[in-house]
């Protein structure tokens, strides 16, 4: 069987690339002997001088990005993916990017794999102009309909797909976010139940900070201290400037083995995992922190209620929870050691379950399989 990789800007053969799930899905399907996996992308190209021009302009006019991808991405990426169609002669197309196909005519089942669509992000992120997510729009419509699966990690993605592009559920597939982690750091996982004691370890990992909610998290730690618990925060992604109760770790690069073990040493560290996004379509880290049985707290947006069970592997406040919210969430779990040790359980119990690329990667091969020539 012939399959055919379209990649987006980033090489899903390192994992250290964007989220790490391109990594996660590529060495699903690489490791099938019977699937010759092709590989098309990256692709990326640079933008033209008067696209760069437009772009810069619009931004200091609006303080906003007026579009993702110009044209002349979705021009030059369908001529490197017909020519690879051509060469390959694939049954099956995958891709987890929409914008490279967008031009491309299609006569084999694509499976398409999405965290969000356009609408999730235009509605609770804002991030590009009016006029490029109409465009947009119009761009992932076009891919969704010659889609022959989607694949999605929430169900709150999932019933907005069906409602703003009238897809069937038929062709609709669901499974939370899967996460990376080599098998090496998953032996080291202290099989003993922690308490949640005091002072407490909370973890937060992320890279856009108003998106992710840094400020929110910085102040939940400094109103749990100002209220008698110690509490040390370490935040992972970004630089900072250290206090007495939060350190900033940094980014770190997961190709490089030693950046990649003291990466996942945050978890080991961590009791609970603060997740206070204001947007997020499903957040990988929360399926790294289960490896570990480390909970989390997060608030009902996205696809954050996906990705944690409420009151199983953690805490999913409602949208736009407060400061005060979430230290209520923590002290509350204080007070109730048997119901953080159920959260810590069941947390790495589902990562065993469907939350690693091992679980996911068969569900995957098994969805493209199903369009195996007879």
């Amino acid at each position: 069987m012939k399959v055919l990789y379209v990649a987006g800007r980033w090489d899903p053969r390192l994992q250290n690339e964007y989220s790490g799930n391109d990594f996660g899905a590529y060495q699903a399907l690489k490791a099938q002997p019977d699937i010759d996996l092709n590989l098309v992308g990256p692709l990326d190209f640079p933008w033209s001088i008067p696209e760069k021009a437009v772009m810069r302009i619009y931004g200091r006019m609006a303080s906003k990005r007026l579009i993702k991808y110009p044209y002349s991405y979705i021009r030059k990426s369908a001529e490197l993916i017909r020519t690879a169609i051509q060469q390959t002669k694939p049954d099956v197309i995958f891709s987890r990017y929409s914008a490279p196909l967008v031009n491309v005519e299609l006569k084999v089942p694509l499976v398409y794999m999405c965290d969000s669509i356009v609408p999730f992000t235009r509605d609770l992120a804002a991030e590009f102009s009016r006029a490029g997510y109409r465009l947009m729009e119009y761009w992932e419509r076009r891919v969704i309909e010659k889609s022959a699966k989607i694949i999605t990690y929430s169900q709150a993605n999932a019933a907005l797909i069906d409602s703003e592009y009238g897809v069937s559920r038929g062709k609709l597939v669901v499974f939370p976010i899967p996460a990376f982690v080599p098998e090496e750091f998953l032996r080291q996982v202290d099989q003993e139940q922690k308490l949640l004691d005091v002072p407490l370890r909370l973890l937060f990992v992320g890279k856009r900070p108003h998106l992710r909610g840094v400020d929110i998290a910085l102040e939940t730690v400094q109103r749990l201290n100002a209220e008698g618990v110690p509490a040390q925060l370490r935040i992972v992604g970004m630089k900072g400037e250290d206090t007495d109760t939060a350190r900033f770790m940094g980014v770190y690069d997961k190709e490089n083995p030693e950046e990649l073990r003291a990466y996942f040493s945050n978890f080991t560290w961590a009791q609970l995992l603060l997740h206070p996004s204001r947007f997020h379509a499903a957040a990988i880290v929360i399926s790294e922190a289960a490896a570990f049985g480390v909970p989390a707290i997060t608030n009902n947006v996205g696809g954050l209620a996906t990705t944690v069970l409420h009151e199983q592997t953690g805490v999913v406040l409602p949208a736009g929870s407060s400061p005060d919210a979430y230290c209520a969430a923590i002290k509350s779990l204080i007070n109730s050691p048997e119901r953080y040790r159920s959260f810590r359980e069941n947390s790495r119990r589902r990562f065993l379950s469907e939350l690693n690329w091992d679980s996911a990667g068969k569900r995957l091969v098994d969805i493209i399989r199903e369009f195996e020539p007879g």
